[in-house]
């Protein structure tokens, strides 16, 4: 019988003594019950047996985010509250490393011999966002109906991203398409030496992956003149929608173009890191009454046109004046905070988003002193209520994510012995399991455990959680933030459990 655990306090129970809590477990997580016993049910779970409360276990699974703790940069899994076969499962963005890698093999990987997702999203060209798929795509087991990205293709040459148009104020070279991006980048030239380049390639040329194309304003699915993603329009699923606000496109002489950013507000320079950025794939996700907003990298310069744009504002007024307006397409419940916690953002935009909860994305071994301190107080100041609440995956995980550096040698000596020809097909069996279990215990204490960040909800009803790094007493192990959505003032707190 399948279940999921209830959105109230939930604990596996000792096999022998039912009354004894052993294991805190999360609203949505499944169970699959194989017998009851009055009140109780019998539930496997990793390699050891539980009882559980019925009363705990519910039909309705809710609609689950995790924030990946990629160290610098961005990674989350989004997963539909259906149940397979109609289950999405969609990756927005896998950071640098392979902490995103491990975690979706520790994840999905031991549930089958292949998983498909729906779709791999690459906000835009930043290495700390897309490199993290290149073992993704090539691995095997793992297949993608979509690819999406920013229609911004860098390729090798003086023009990054491409010619401009005649006026200079534009990219106008974009690949929507997946035969555009194709024809482009199955010229070795133009992707020599460019790593984003090489991996749209290794998608383009997978068997595994369906389709590369671009989400923007125009580029999805087109319904009550705003874009959706494709499988998520209104008219899909009234339910759960996502919408494309950004890149934003302009049409200039007939073509798609995105305009160049400069390095500040108003500059006519053609800045590459500002443009590829400011144009990142901008979502906003909304399950029944709760709403969701993936900054991606956006920046000061991209703010001021975007919040022009929605606030239908003129170029010499104050960037205040839109707020009003653009919030009616900007505003969110939890805001993935832009850029990693820099502070290279307007109050304006902050003001218009105005969401009761942020996620700051950032690592380890950074330059950029992400979250910025600055940056930490504007959110409390512009968020919503009188404690919005912070949550940083760096800040949430007080080890380093390379701490592990024995069990990541250890990792590499296995696969060199697995390859070896002078393995015996037994030895390669055993050093096979030792790897899928160092495999999956890097994945729980550096991803899981020490900075991941997970929302579930049900669309009225919201719990957001960490994994504290020690369980408490009676076998707490999540620190959960509770919300429900009240008609007149949004989703209001319910206090927090787990301390």
């Amino acid at each position: 019988m399948q279940r999921f655990a209830g959105k109230g306090d939930v604990y596996l129970r000792d096999i022998d003594n039912p009354k004894k809590k052993v294991k805190q477990i999360l609203w949505g997580d499944w169970l699959n019950i194989e017998e009851t016993e009055g009140e109780w049910g019998r539930v496997k779970w990793g390699a050891e047996k539980y009882w559980i409360a019925l009363e705990d276990c519910v039909e309705e699974r809710p609609l689950e985010v995790v924030f990946v703790d990629v160290g610098q940069g961005d990674g989350c899994l989004v997963v539909s509250p259906h149940v397979p076969p109609d289950e999405k499962v969609m990756l927005i963005d896998a950071g640098v490393g392979d902490n995103m890698y491990r975690f979706i093999s520790w994840r999905f990987g031991k549930l089958a011999k292949k998983f498909r997702f729906h779709a791999a999203i690459i906000t835009h060209s930043d290495k700390d966002h897309y490199y993290g798929f290149k073992k993704l795509f090539e691995q095997e087991k793992f297949s993608f109906d979509h690819v999406y990205h920013n229609g911004i293709a860098e390729r090798a040459g003086d023009e990054l991203f491409g010619p401009s148009d005649e006026s200079g104020e534009y990219v106008a070279d974009l690949k929507p398409t997946h035969k555009e991006i194709e024809t482009l980048y199955k010229k070795e030239q133009f992707r020599k030496g460019k790593q984003y380049a090489e991996l749209i390639y290794t998608a383009l040329t997978n068997d595994r992956v369906d389709s590369v194309d671009m989400l923007s304003t125009v580029h999805g699915t087109i319904e009550k003149d705003r874009a959706w993603m494709p499988g998520f329009a209104p008219s899909d699923n009234e339910e759960l929608t996502i919408e494309i606000l950004g890149p934003v496109v302009e049409t200039i002489g007939g073509k798609p173009m995105l305009r160049w950013f400069g390095n500040t507000v108003g500059s006519k320079a053609k800045d590459n890191g500002k443009t590829k950025n400011g144009h990142s794939v901008l979502l906003r996700l909304c399950y029944r009454n709760f709403t969701l907003l993936f900054g991606g990298d956006l920046n000061l310069p991209a703010e001021d046109f975007l919040l022009r744009h929605y606030g239908e504002i003129a170029k010499d007024q104050p960037l205040r004046d839109a707020v009003d307006k653009a919030s009616r397409r900007l505003k969110a419940d939890v805001m993935k905070s832009c850029h990693h916690g820099s502070a290279d953002v307007t109050d304006e935009f902050l003001q218009a988003v105005k969401p009761f909860a942020f996620v700051v994305s950032s690592g380890d071994e950074e330059s950029h002193a992400h979250p910025r301190p600055d940056l930490l107080g504007r959110l409390g100041r512009h968020g919503r209520g009188d404690a919005p609440l912070i949550l940083c995956t760096e800040i949430l995980r007080s080890t380093r994510e390379k701490e592990d550096q024995k069990q990541l040698k250890r990792l590499q000596k296995l696969d060199a012995l697995i390859e070896s020809a002078k393995t015996t097909a037994k030895e390669k069996r055993e050093y096979q399991e030792e790897r899928a279990k160092i495999q999956g215990d890097l994945a729980r204490r550096n991803v899981e455990t020490y900075g991941a960040i997970t929302l579930r909800t049900d669309g009225r009803h919201l719990k957001v959680a960490f994994r504290l790094e020690k369980p408490r007493g009676g076998g707490k192990l999540w620190q959960i933030y509770s919300y429900e959505h009240d008609e007149t003032h949004g989703f209001v707190p319910l206090g927090e459990n787990g301390h």
